[in-house]
């Protein structure tokens, strides 16, 4: 299975880096976490299909996660997909996202295939997908409003996507995680609702985590400061998260 990071900025976006999030590719499907910035020309630039893409999983309604979802769905109906497209989103969140399919107007195109809402319940832990090798569930996360995070189990291995969270005590009690996506809006100082690289390196038992991706980025933050200040065996477990970057569980 593979992860690719479509976007590791945070809500202000950046230089380089769209806003964050992120495609899982398990054989030929497809899950996007989230939709950001122009998510027809990466997946064109990964030389996938917008048919391969089975679901979308929405962490959370702030736009800097959802305004992608647009053109996304316009470039399905403009390549003539048919099959059924699974949008989760917390209940919380529905009467918004029907809201918003109703206001640019999808079923007037009109588009040939079902768009199929699957709500989860935010504040607990929620399974949304179990397939062979391959289960995805979510956890509550510490931000404004409905928030959740991921725990990607492929075969024997574990991922665990933060999304936007304050330091988090359900990623803190796991026994043992293979990758560990964080956002770290800042590097040093503490932001509500957010997370700083030193927060990471200091609240999570780095021990129980081969390896932290830190995405939600700001161009302006000194990372490599932070990164400098460590001592080597903490220092080689995290990679700043960049644009096109790949994750293989």
């Amino acid at each position: 299975m593979e992860i690719t990071l479509l976007g590791t900025a945070c809500a202000v976006g950046g230089m380089d880096r769209d806003n964050t999030y992120f495609l899982i590719q398990n054989r030929e499907d497809c899950t996007m976490v989230d939709v950001g910035g122009s998510p027809l020309s990466k997946l064109a630039k990964l030389g996938i299909s917008v048919h391969q893409v089975k679901e979308i999983i929405f962490t959370h309604f702030h736009i800097d996660h959802v305004y992608g979802l647009p053109s996304l769905l316009w470039g399905m109906w403009l390549a003539g997909r048919t099959k059924p497209l699974i949008i989760y989103c917390s209940s919380e969140n529905e009467v918004q996202l029907k809201k918003w399919l109703e206001v640019i107007d999808i079923h007037q195109w009109p588009v040939l295939f079902e768009v199929q809402i699957h709500k989860y319940a935010w504040r607990t832990e929620s399974l949304l997908i179990k397939e062979e090798e391959l289960m995805i569930t979510t956890f509550p996360s510490l931000q404004l409003g409905p928030t959740v995070g991921l725990k990607i189990q492929y075969k024997d291995k574990v991922l665990v996507y933060s999304a936007d969270t304050e330091p988090n005590s359900w990623i803190k009690e796991q026994k043992q995680i293979d990758i560990m996506i964080h956002e770290a809006t800042t590097a040093e100082r503490p932001r509500v609702n957010h997370t700083s690289l030193q927060e990471i390196i200091n609240y999570y038992p780095l021990e129980r985590i081969d390896q932290v991706v830190a995405v939600h980025l700001t161009d302006t933050e000194p990372y490599d400061r932070v990164l400098d200040s460590q001592v080597i065996a903490i220092k080689d477990k995290i990679i700043i998260g960049f644009d096109f970057m790949k994750i293989n569980l």
